[in-house]
């Protein structure tokens, strides 16, 4: 796995949390769409950033075990820990919004 490769895992791992978190900051404050006085959305955007940084550490713990260079799979465990430190960080800050 070379450094262009491990650039292209990371901004595959940031391009949607960046969209997905910033999908959840509240720029209005008027009503939510539909009514009833209650808003969807960022309980569906925190499920998604979930999925999203499970599934990315996911592949990038399947990669560390297809990879045969010793140096490439030692690159795809410390991208499986970056995606499970970003895991942890939207479970601690989003975990309200999970219920």
């Amino acid at each position: 796995m070379k450094n262009k490769t491990v650039g292209i895992w990371l901004s595959a791992l940031a391009v949607p949390v960046a969209i997905l978190v910033g999908a959840q900051i509240d720029t209005t404050s008027g009503p939510s769409i539909g009514g009833g006085g209650y808003d969807l959305g960022p309980f569906l955007y925190s499920w998604l950033l979930v999925i999203v940084t499970c599934i990315w550490s996911l592949c990038a713990v399947v990669a560390a075990l297809i990879y045969r260079n010793g140096a490439s799979s030692r690159r795809a465990i410390v991208l499986a820990v970056i995606g499970i430190i970003a895991l942890t960080l939207v479970l601690f800050f989003y975990r309200g919004n999970l219920r």
